[in-house]
């Protein structure tokens, strides 16, 4: 069974090399991913698409909250580039797995200034995220 970092790294190593190879061993054929403070949703094959775009350049400093057989949780900055300029986010994550692929991504990205700490954001989306999936969210929260 794949870890929670496992998954992030195949993100991960998509966007630093542009190479959708990582994430096409890792995402179901029906899987959505989901940017939920944009209310936009991808297929797998938009994603795989998207993965070698370079406006996601890389993730990393991975916190993960929850990782079990169903699903995970957690939050990690990401950083790129896109048509407005250079951008870094810290992102919290929610995904529903089986076995050892991905079928549901949720994502909520809040821009990070640089040279601030920045707490996880629980916006309501991502409240509704982990309330949908019977998570308790105060449990995790700082």
């Amino acid at each position: 069974m794949k870890t929670a970092t496992e998954f992030l790294d195949a993100f991960n190593n998509a966007f630093v090399n542009k190479d959708r190879s990582y994430l096409d061993l890792i995402l179901a054929d029906n899987c959505k991913i989901h940017f939920t403070d944009l209310n936009e949703t991808m297929t797998r094959q938009e994603t795989l698409d998207w993965s070698e775009t370079g406006i996601c350049s890389g993730i990393d400093d991975y916190v993960i909250v929850n990782d079990t057989d169903e699903s995970i949780a957690g939050t990690h900055a990401a950083w790129g580039k896109a048509e407005d300029g250079d951008w870094k986010s810290r992102c919290f994550i929610f995904a529903k797995k089986s076995g050892d692929k991905i079928t549901e991504w949720y994502v909520d990205a809040r821009p990070m200034d640089e040279g601030k700490s920045v707490e996880i954001i629980v916006a309501t989306p991502v409240k509704r995220i982990w309330d949908t999936f019977g998570l308790h969210f105060g449990q995790y929260s700082r």
